[in-house]
């Protein structure tokens, strides 16, 4: 069986989705589609929309047949580890391609990209422009003027991240076969929609939060799942709503806790602590932390590591850059059963169908994340998210 595999968050599940996951099947002729999704955190840091069961649910009736956990020690990460984790995990279970969408189109221009970014020269080159102030995006676009390519071909964000699958597919050696589909119709940090069909999932988030109508833009599937959810719960998951938990826990903390979190750096410890006494909301909060050189996005992450107790020591020790130490599957089709059936004895690593308690050091801090992940809602929904956690078998979906 010829196996693809997509990274994805689903945040949520939306028609451009739809279309990647179609033409990836078609561009790649698999016979098995292989998801490797992030958990309840992003890779910008950002909550999810809804929890990560929920979202299988979506991938699932949608066309995948596997979807496996991108652990948070990388799914909450800056783009070198987010991609490292997600391609490990599709080599371990011997995926042929893997299919990523971007602005450019072009593969063959991308994997040229990438071999002259990840040069000695080129790095000598941001460094360069960092030293005279510039934020290191903006350095970055600066080096790619210097060794004449267009600012847009390697700043424009899923170019940005495809460099990082082609990379950690040639950091690992890995054997995959790496293919790109040209985005269309819309841009990731779209706030509103541009086209009567395709939108961002931030424009998607927006019209849900302001009970606008979403439907032309997400499978009804998607909708009907998004509707119960806020009926069920009559929450949204956004850094607002979680505002109160972090700054009960930036004050509690303080300072000198702080300074163990991971990615916190060069005193923001204290910048964190003095912004959360004077903020009374989260928007607040971020215009009086953020920086040239710490971003909205890495704060987030930082916010989302904090929530979560992710300290720089536990990180250390889990020597991230040499990839996932397991697989964990939270969803399949028959296909997918059959496909992971077909190779579980060439997989190097522990497949988890199920939370082990004695499990890996990574698998078991989900329980933490999960544990933050559910604080903001009503209960028994909390507790049964929380029960979740280490109760739920993979969830199954017969197509």
């Amino acid at each position: 069986m010829k196996a693809t595999g997509l990274i994805v968050e689903y945040n949520p599940f939306h028609n451009g989705h739809l279309y990647h996951l179609t033409k990836s099947i078609e561009q790649s002729n698999a016979d098995v589609l292989i998801v490797v999704m992030s958990g309840h955190f992003t890779q910008r840091g950002e909550p999810t929309i809804l929890n990560k069961w929920e979202r299988t649910k979506m991938a699932l009736a949608n066309g995948a047949d596997l979807v496996i956990e991108l652990p948070y020690a990388y799914s909450c990460q800056h783009a070198d580890l987010f991609a490292k984790g997600a391609v490990s995990i599709l080599t371990h279970l011997h995926v042929n391609e893997l299919i990523f969408g971007s602005e450019s189109g072009n593969i063959d221009e991308l994997i040229q990209l990438e071999s002259i970014t990840s040069g000695i020269d080129f790095q000598k080159a941001v460094r360069k422009w960092v030293q005279t102030g510039l934020s290191l995006p903006k350095a970055n676009a600066k080096a790619l003027e210097e060794f004449n390519f267009t600012k847009e071909l390697g700043t424009s964000p899923n170019n940005t991240l495809g460099l990082y699958y082609i990379r950690a597919v040639n950091e690992l050696q890995s054997p995959i076969k790496v293919g790109t589909l040209t985005r269309i119709h819309s841009d990731y940090r779209d706030q509103a929609p541009t086209h009567d069909k395709i939108s961002s999932a931030t424009s998607i988030r927006n019209l849900r939060e302001q009970r606008a109508d979403f439907s032309t833009f997400v499978p009804k599937n998607v909708q009907d799942i998004l509707d119960e959810h806020y009926r069920q719960t009559n929450t949204y998951h956004t850094w607002e709503t979680y505002f109160p938990f972090l700054k009960q826990k930036i004050l509690t903390l303080t300072p000198k806790h702080l300074v163990e979190i991971h990615d916190v750096e060069e005193g923001i410890e204290n910048r964190l602590y003095s912004a959360m006494m004077k903020s009374s909301s989260f928007e607040e909060f971020m215009d009086a932390v953020k920086t040239k050189r710490y971003t909205r996005t890495r704060i987030q992450r930082i916010c989302a590591n904090i929530l979560t107790h992710t300290t720089k020591e536990w990180i250390h020790d889990l020597q991230l850059a040499t990839g996932a130490p397991y697989v964990r599957l939270l969803g399949a089709t028959p296909t997918g059963k059959q496909y992971l059936k077909s190779i579980k004895k060439d997989v190097n690593v522990p497949i988890y169908s199920k939370f082990d308690s004695k499990g890996h050091p990574m698998l078991k801090h989900e329980q933490s994340v999960t544990a933050a992940y559910s604080s903001i809602l009503p209960e028994p929904h909390c507790t049964n998210l929380n029960i979740a956690e280490f109760s739920n078998f993979p969830l199954h979906f017969e197509r």
